[in-house]
């Protein structure tokens, strides 16, 4: 039910182990790979900044290499790094059901409490998303809340706020992923004249909002929370999703 969400207690704060690498996660459609410019633009700029090193050049190419021939796919690259010598790269391909692009299901959302967020890398250690995850009912998905109530975003995915047909989502203040689709989301409000500001964000902000977005690689764009009878939200939600559809595959 609107405005009581429940909340439970989880202060440990944040803990992960860089040293195990970063990855991304892409959708696969038709043979090429949604957004593999923003993918590799921030797996570059985390590796340089935590690992001091550069990826090889050709890494865009045999990452639409692997792609080809791939009706529908998940493709995921992981960087790990290693003393005295490049870091090693891996892909990682398999098939996935229509079912799992696109959601139209409606998302549950349950807050959650946090000391801090995870950060702006992409780490493959989870292991403390995982044990946020583990405090929530089975298919409903935390979000996470910063100690001062600022929203953060999901274990899984950005999170952005409608409200009379405005769009409104967390800052990019290093404490929660520069997000591949949510980049895409605000590139395609500001094309299609839709309001959108990167501002903070509250639990007021939540329970007052028209409708959650969830932007995320595979799912691309999934809602919660939605009030019924706001066309005008609805109708931006709509719009938003088209252009995801249509546009986020690379040419």
């Amino acid at each position: 039910m609107r405005g009581q969400t429940p909340q439970f207690d989880y202060a440990a704060p944040p803990v992960a182990d860089a040293a195990l690498g970063v990855f991304e996660t892409m959708l696969v459609r038709d043979g090429r790979v949604a957004c593999l410019e923003r993918h590799l633009e921030r797996l570059t700029a985390s590796v340089r900044a935590l690992y001091r090193a550069e990826l090889a050049p050709s890494l865009g190419a045999q990452v639409a290499g692997a792609a080809a021939g791939q009706a529908l796919a998940r493709l995921r690259i992981e960087v790990v790094p290693r003393p005295d010598e490049p870091p090693a790269v891996g892909l990682d391909l398999s098939a996935l059901a229509d079912a799992g692009v696109g959601c139209a299901e409606e998302a549950t959302l349950v807050t959650v409490a946090v000391a801090g967020g995870n950060g702006a890398h992409k780490l493959i250690d989870r292991s403390w998303l995982r044990q946020v995850e583990a405090r929530v009912p089975a298919g409903v998905r935390a979000l996470l809340v910063s100690r001062s109530g600022a929203l953060l975003e999901t274990t899984r995915a950005n999170l952005l706020l409608l409200r009379d047909g405005a769009l409104a989502t967390p800052p990019l203040d290093g404490s929660i992923l520069p997000g591949v689709v949510r980049g895409a989301v605000l590139a395609h409000a500001e094309r299609l004249g839709i309001g959108a500001r990167e501002v903070p964000l509250t639990l007021e902000r939540l329970h007052d909002a028209d409708m959650v977005l969830l932007s995320g690689s595979l799912a691309l764009l999934e809602r919660a929370n939605v009030r019924r009878g706001r066309r005008r939200s609805a109708e931006v939600a709509a719009r938003l999703s088209e252009a995801l559809a249509a546009d986020t595959v690379s040419p």
